[in-house]
């Protein structure tokens, strides 16, 4: 069985149209709309310790004391981290009506650490090929877009991530640099129309910072959608990987 890119944005959309999609979907929302308080928050007190005028600036803000806002901020970033890996887990274990208690907790420390660590190698590695050339960094972006796939959930550390999904993704390139166009000028495009749409719409009905607050939200279900379908690319490649071995 190899990628098929048609069958993996089905897929896609058959692991998040289900309850615990809707959960997911919730969560996120949450999560997301919390992150944006604290940071816009410490945005807000760094602009007025600097000396820069914020009358105008009209940001979905609190008053708080710096070093509280930007660490509200950073727990509500390992929320969201932590919730991706929970998501990502339950999309590749294609449950539908409940998630797994395990998800949220089975070595969950070291996990975040090697989704953060990753993460950052990951990006660091498209930026190094891009400037470079560009080819090398599309070939970073496609060979190791299963890094935190591996690293939540087969529980690796994040270099063994990073082998194994070159490993996983050898072969494949071209069906995935098709798949995560689709995803990247598909479903990008439409969730930053809605979000620019959503900033302007209700920033000029209700209030600017509202309009920045659930123009930050609207694209999640987006992000939501492509996990999914990488889950379905996932789980592809790999039932077709264990095939060639057993066979």
């Amino acid at each position: 069985m190899t990628l098929n890119i048609g069958s993996s944005l089905a897929g896609g959309i058959r692991r998040v149209a289900n309850r615990n999609g809707l959960v997911l979907l919730i969560a996120y929302l949450m999560i997301g709309a919390a992150w944006q308080i604290p940071f816009y928050s410490a945005v807000v007190t760094g602009l007025e310790r600097s000396g820069t005028p914020t009358e105008n600036v009209a940001l979905p803000a609190v008053d708080a004391p710096l070093a509280v806002s930007v660490s509200a901020a950073i727990l509500m970033l390992l929320g969201l981290q932590w919730l991706t890996v929970v998501t990502i887990r339950t999309l590749v274990g294609g449950h539908t009506r409940t998630i797994p208690s395990e998800y949220y907790t089975r070595n969950i420390v070291s996990v975040l650490l090697n989704s953060l660590v990753g993460g950052l190698v990951y990006v660091v590695l498209m930026l190094v090929g891009s400037v470079l050339f560009v080819i090398p960094g599309i070939i970073a972006y496609v060979a190791f877009i299963f890094v935190l796939v591996y690293v939540a959930v087969e529980d690796k550390n994040f270099i063994a991530g990073f082998r194994d999904s070159w490993q996983l993704t050898r072969g494949h390139w071209l069906r995935l640099s098709g798949l995560l166009l689709i995803i990247v000028a598909g479903i990008g495009l439409i969730s930053g129309v809605l979000t620019a749409m959503t900033s302007l719409v209700v920033g000029a009905t209700v209030g600017q910072g509202i309009g920045i607050l659930l123009s930050g939200v609207v694209g999640l279900p987006f992000s939501l959608l492509m996990l999914a379908t990488l889950a379905e690319a996932f789980t592809q490649l790999r039932e077709s990987q264990k095939g060639m071995v057993t066979s």
